[in-house]
């Protein structure tokens, strides 16, 4: 009855994953097809952009692009797609949906850097929300609205500026009582990454870091809302402690222009442009515009965002050390490559993995091919070790970074298995065999010998910050100690080289390669697209199929048990601004 039982599953298996081939065959066909027979581009347009919700900064991170559907726009897409539109006298206008928020400020600030720049050839953009947050915070949604000349919200909408604030758990108490505690060794007193589970409140150091990054950011929020809205930024910050605000509350405050509908906004938009001209999303214009640009000087393009690990991967949620560095040593050896632009948005990681990665980017340069780095989010401890030798460093001024410092620890569950009467034996043939053991604390041979790993990688850090960015080692003493930087603390303290986004990273690029400022520029990704059939050959021959169930689920608890021990590790733990 068994075997019956296993031959019925592997039947449903093998029809299971036949229908999922067909599924996408049929799906790549639809759609290479409805691309081919695509109208075309109307002769006047207003361009429709939808940021309720974050984009991605990585196209090739939808697990469900092997079945070959047009991903979302990207960051930089979108970017791109308006900078190109500006100079369109085809385009007329623009309109986007926006809400409470969802991408990130730093992001959002890029955004919206370049819908200023559209708004600035003299064409009319308006910013609709059903709501900034609703009963919930809409401090982000609504500076990207700012950006546009017109705000409409509709009757019972609410703007959610309450201002940002930042908010932690401390739970080592609990898990006292629970008989688990970590053992944590830090360089240094700000990299706090690990607090949490160490400490019942913020140490004396994490509270000032977290103070002053939330004084800057708010500062940044409060400047760029009051200069786009014509109010004077100490009367915005007493208005912003009384919010939310209702719609009607809010156009008496002058924090947005008119009350409505959907509808009424875009009818009011369309005949101040003239009734010919028709409506086209932004997704749709980047796919006819900018795959149709001219040939131009050709720079790899590389989005690495995630944590950062050893190893390979291949659907965009981490960087993996082989898998990038490979992408990166391609870009090098690629005679056509005149230089790379790599985005970075990652909060860290393997140490190792990092200074993989790192080692590519100090080759690329070397062998005469400038490396420029745009941060998105977040460009902090294993992010900023990728960045700190590029040639150029662009950050936008809420761009996390720095955090030079590193982390290492492991839970101590002894206490626990002994509340849980489980008794262990252990078996070792010498004195550090142990070390790395959840069962007990370390010895003090063991502790010592962490520390010096710590000391090493951090020195390591360190000795690469003050080469990457010429300064003298008690500068960079100063800046690391694990302390997390805003992008324009960044750049005032010399760890960023611009504020700013996309845009400015290609400016960089142009300079660096001794191009004119108006250079075309054709971007090819490295690691290139992956053909759809390929990615599903891949999961067939994916790990699930190599090891068997059995070996799966092994393999999967050894990786968890991994991740409970933190080696040498250059990692932060990220505020969320809300």
């Amino acid at each position: 009855m068994r075997r019956f039982f296993v031959g019925l599953f592997a039947v449903i298996g093998v029809l299971s994953l036949i229908v999922v081939i067909a599924a996408g065959g049929l799906g790549y066909w639809a759609f290479t097809n409805f691309r081919a027979e695509r109208e075309a581009l109307p002769e006047t347009i207003i361009l429709t952009l939808d940021l309720r919700g974050s984009l991605d900064e990585n196209g090739s991170g939808d697990p469900f692009g092997f079945l070959g559907f047009e991903r979302g726009l990207t960051v930089q897409d979108t970017v791109r797609a308006l900078d190109a539109a500006r100079e369109d006298p085809g385009v007329l206008g623009l309109m986007a949906l926006v809400d409470g928020g969802d991408q990130g400020f730093a992001v959002t600030q890029e955004l919206h850097q370049a819908v200023r720049r559209f708004a600035a050839s003299d064409k009319p953009t308006l910013a609709f929300a059903d709501s900034f947050g609703e009963l919930g915070p809409g401090n982000v949604g609504y500076y990207l609205a700012t950006a546009f000349d017109q705000i409409h919200l509709q009757p019972v909408g609410l703007v959610g500026l309450t201002g940002f604030a930042f908010e932690m758990p401390f739970v080592a108490t609990t898990l006292e009582r629970a008989g688990v505690r970590f053992d944590v060794e830090r360089r240094a007193e700000y990299k706090t990454a690990f607090e949490f589970l160490t400490e019942d409140a913020p140490t004396e150091a994490s509270a000032e870091m977290m103070q002053a990054l939330l004084d800057d950011l708010q500062g940044q929020l409060v400047r760029d809302i009051a200069a786009r809205r014509g109010l004077e930024a100490g009367n915005l910050s007493t208005v912003i402690s009384n919010g939310p605000f209702t719609a009607a509350e809010a156009q008496e405050l002058r924090l947005i222009d008119e009350v409505g509908y959907l509808d009424e906004a875009r009818d009011a938009l369309k005949q101040s442009l003239g009734d010919d001209s028709e409506w086209f999303s932004v997704e749709n214009y980047a796919a006819d515009r900018l795959e149709d640009e001219p040939e131009g000087t050709i720079i790899a393009s590389i989005t690495a965002t995630g944590p950062i690990v050893r190893g390979e991967s291949d659907f965009g949620r981490q960087i993996a050390a082989d898998t990038f560095a490979r992408a990166l040593r391609d870009a090098t050896d690629d005679p056509e490559v005149e230089a790379i632009l790599m985005r970075i948005d990652s909060p860290g990681g393997s140490a190792v993995a990092s200074e993989t990665i790192g080692r590519e980017i100090e080759r690329a340069i070397a062998e005469g091919k400038p490396v420029v780095v745009s941060m998105g989010n977040a460009a902090a401890s294993g992010g900023y070790w990728l960045a700190m030798k590029a040639s150029h460093i662009v950050g936008e001024p809420a761009t996390l970074t720095g955090s030079i410092g590193v982390i290492a620890g492991k839970p101590v569950l002894g206490e626990l298995w002994s509340k849980l009467d489980v008794n262990w034996a252990s078996y070792a043939k010498s004195d550090n065999a142990t070390m790395w053991s959840i069962n007990q604390d370390y010895t003090p041979g063991q502790a010592a010998r962490v520390d010096s790993l710590i000391d090493a990688t951090y020195e390591a850090f360190k000795e690469g910050v003050a080469e990457g960015r010429g300064m003298a080692p008690e500068r960079v003493d100063e800046l690391a100690r694990g302390r997390v930087w805003t992008g324009s603390q960044a750049q005032e303290n010399g760890l960023i080289d611009e504020l700013g986004g996309t845009f400015e990273a290609e400016a960089a690029v142009r300079r660096l390669a001794g191009l004119e400022p108006d250079a075309p520029l054709t971007l090819r990704p490295f690691p290139a697209a992956e053909d759809p059939f390929d990615r599903i050959l891949a999961l067939v021959r994916g790990e699930f199929g190599r090891l068997g169930a059995t070996g799966f689920v092994a393999a999967l608890w050894q990786a968890i048990s991994a991740e409970l021990i933190a080696l040498p590790t250059v990692w932060v733990d990220l505020p969320k601004v809300r």
